[in-house]
């Protein structure tokens, strides 16, 4: 009897162990199913044209012709769990000027024009935009150009030129409006400072 009684209590015993331990451990599984993922807000940002690019690559074979307009969409993707107003700024570079990142816009180089939206949380919205170049100038060896976005008057690419058969880039970068500051500013609102967020597409023009 005292034998059936300690292996009772041994089973017992046993049986308390599994039991809390896989009582723990589908506790874990549940709060892991049930909790939020979490997620990180961001404002994803693209740029397209009916008849495709092949611009996002230094040596590309992307050729623009004076006086013809180019009709591109920018689609921008908000993910930031509120309503965003966002600006993107066109911008014309060369293979030697500086390009924008993570922290820093492109402010030194000419600005061709911008356009903004109101953006909803959740929404992928698409922005058509044109640009032109107008004509094409040579100071030295040096080439420069005239260019309209959205039919505003055209501005010049001086003091950004490129050397004959070389490319030119078209830099966009992506702002969103602080409230607090009452201004737009590089890039989106990040976990601890702002993200930047920006574009470029290489072309000759002929």
């Amino acid at each position: 009897m005292t034998m059936e009684v300690e292996n009772t209590q041994h089973r017992l015993a046993l049986f308390l162990v599994l039991f809390v331990s896989l009582t723990a451990i589908f506790s874990s599984v549940t709060f892991y199913a049930m909790s939020a993922k979490p997620s990180q807000s961001f404002i994803g940002f693209g740029l397209y044209s009916q008849r495709g690019l092949q611009g996002y690559i230094t040596n590309s074979n992307l050729t623009v012709p004076t006086g013809q307009t180019q009709n591109w969409t920018f689609a921008v993707t908000n993910r930031m769990n509120k309503a965003e107003f966002v600006m993107i700024i066109a911008r014309i570079g060369n293979s030697s000027t500086p390009t924008p990142n993570a922290t820093t816009p492109s402010t030194t180089l000419p600005e061709l024009g911008r356009t903004d939206r109101f953006i909803n949380d959740g929404e992928t919205s698409r922005i058509n935009f044109t640009w032109t170049i107008e004509s094409s100038y040579q100071t030295g060896q040096l080439t420069y150009l005239n260019i309209t976005f959205n039919a505003q008057p055209a501005v010049s690419s001086t003091p950004v030129g490129t050397m004959s058969g070389a490319n030119f880039r078209l830099i966009f970068e992506l702002w969103t409006f602080d409230p607090a500051s009452g201004s737009f500013q590089y890039g989106y609102p990040g976990q601890t400072s702002q993200v930047g967020n920006w574009l470029q597409v290489w072309f000759s023009a002929s």
